[in-house]
């Protein structure tokens, strides 16, 4: 059956060892060989790109990390924790997309990102939004053939399957709602707009592996082998699941990315800052995702300008961006589609594997939402300026975000707030900040590589199985009743 899922969150369960453990040298210099460290009852041992570990595979985790930590030639042992993880959540229906153009559709006039205003500042100067810009995405799965992604997904990566076809199976939509927030194609006169046009998506499948440290670390090297620019991820810690680190191997990768990848000018992470109405920053509730500092930790603003009741913040969090808003206690309830508030409309997985029965869903939220809007609009300056750094990105999508709710937020002199960051995202601003600064004329290499057709399906869908939209002046279509997917780790809808 069809599910409606606007929330995964990522959960973090410590567990005892596993199979794999990680693996630190005394000496960084020196490569660490199965043959060195054979007593230990290594099975084999690879270096992990982007870090100084090394996965060390064992069937006996708990004495070979005995063994190890005993060795003068290792500095530290780390178990591979497993990860509980659950998903963060002229086209016809760009009307409906307030959190791109707000006029008035939903909460007040104004409230939105200014997407499709960027998209004239950048057109005007003669380039396509977002031209040559790769965004790579880590979810459950993606419908790689959704006719409004066509040209979209180049290949990706499954790292449950071990292949090139991450597709969405049944209870797997989230991914496919991230990617058409970031990417779905403009004015093809069907569905909705993407936030960057002229970006394309590397896809990478986790599936039911989202809860292995190794697996994702995996998910971050294949993307930054790939040459991405952004990496956005809508998932993290469980909501209420206490203080959750980031494993120390994907920290090192991460920093990696931001010093050193993009020819030194450093990948752009973003992550999702979680739906608990909770301080990341807090030693209580710590996210290691959203709080690493090499990240950038999106929360959610609703289409009044007021800050998601449900959104995470914190002095680690960076920025927020439109997304949905819930009647339902502080929240995001995926199970409730009856409390959403106005949601953000996108593609939906199709035939039984997404929340709608139709190729759309108009429900998507959380900052599951907000965080592939953030990244698109990141996407589109690098488009305008390739030489673009990192850390310039940053600060020009920090000081030119718009100063909302200043009542409730409460700026400090820096134009900081703990509870909404440095504001609420504007590409228009951004963008108009970025060509002033800089001669805006484009050049990023035109993007080649194999890329996933686009397939009707053929699904015979009975009354029995559906009912009314709940906003007809919105859309004509019809939505199954209830739910959403199983968690399977925390995503950020």
């Amino acid at each position: 059956m069809k599910f409606f899922l606007a929330l995964f969150t990522l959960f973090f369960a410590l567990s005892i060892f596993g199979e794999t453990l990680f693996v630190r040298p005394a000496d960084g210099s020196k490569p660490l060989t199965k043959a060195a460290i054979k007593t230990c009852g290594v099975e084999s041992v690879y270096k992990i790109k982007r870090s100084s570990f090394y996965a060390v595979r064992t069937n006996n985790p708990e004495e070979s990390a005995l063994c190890l930590k005993a060795s003068p030639l290792v500095r530290s042992v780390e178990p591979d924790k497993k990860l509980d993880i659950a998903l963060k959540s002229a086209d016809p229906y760009f009307k409906n997309q307030w959190h791109l153009q707000n006029t008035g559709q939903r909460g007040t006039a104004g409230n939105d990102a200014r997407v499709a205003e960027a998209w004239e500042i950048i057109e005007e100067l003669g380039l396509e939004p977002g031209a040559g810009v790769k965004i790579g995405i880590i979810d459950d799965a993606f419908d790689l053939h959704h006719p409004d992604m066509e040209g979209k997904f180049l290949k990706g990566y499954d790292l449950e399957d071990d292949d090139d076809y991450p597709y969405a199976d049944e209870n797997e939509p989230h991914g496919t709602c991230v990617s058409g927030v970031a990417a779905a194609v403009r004015g093809n006169e069907i569905g909705v707009a993407g936030g960057c046009p002229g970006c394309k998506i590397v896809p990478v499948r986790a599936g039911s592996t989202f809860g292995d440290s190794e697996k994702m670390a995996s998910a971050f090297n294949f993307l930054l082998d790939n040459g991405v620019h952004i990496i956005t991820n809508s998932w993290g810690p469980a909501d209420n699941s206490g203080h959750v680190d980031m494993p120390e191997v994907l920290q090192e990768i991460i920093e990696h990315a931001r010093k050193y990848d993009r020819d030194g000018l450093g990948v752009v992470i973003f992550f999702a800052a979680g739906n608990g109405n909770e301080d990341i920053s807090a030693e209580a509730t710590f996210d290691g995702f959203a709080a690493n500092e090499n990240v950038i930790a999106v929360g959610a603003v609703n289409a009044y300008g007021i800050r998601s009741s449900y959104s995470d913040f914190g002095r680690d969090l960076d920025i927020l961006s439109p997304s949905s808003d819930t009647d339902a206690d502080y929240l995001w309830n995926p199970f409730a589609i009856e409390t959403t508030k106005d949601g953000i409309w996108t593609i939906d997985a199709r035939s039984y594997f997404g929340y709608s029965a139709t190729d759309y869903t108009g429900f998507f939220g959380g900052t599951s939402s907000a965080t592939p809007l953030a990244a698109s609009i990141a996407a589109l300056l690098i488009g305008a300026y390739p030489q673009l750094s990192r850390d310039e990105l940053y600060e020009i999508l920090t000081t030119t975000a718009d100063k909302v709710a200043p009542n409730d937020a409460m700026y400090d002199e820096n134009g900081f707030s703990e509870l909404y960051g440095y504001g609420r995202i504007n590409a228009a601003a951004a963008v108009s900040e970025l060509c002033r600064r800089h001669e805006c004329t484009g050049g990023q290499p035109e993007i080649e590589g194999e890329t996933y057709p686009a397939e009707e399906l053929d699904v015979e869908l009975t009354d029995s199985d559906m009912t009314e939209f709940p906003d007809d002046d919105l859309a004509p279509v019809r939505v199954k009743s209830g739910g959403c997917s199983t968690t399977l780790i925390d995503w950020r809808f």
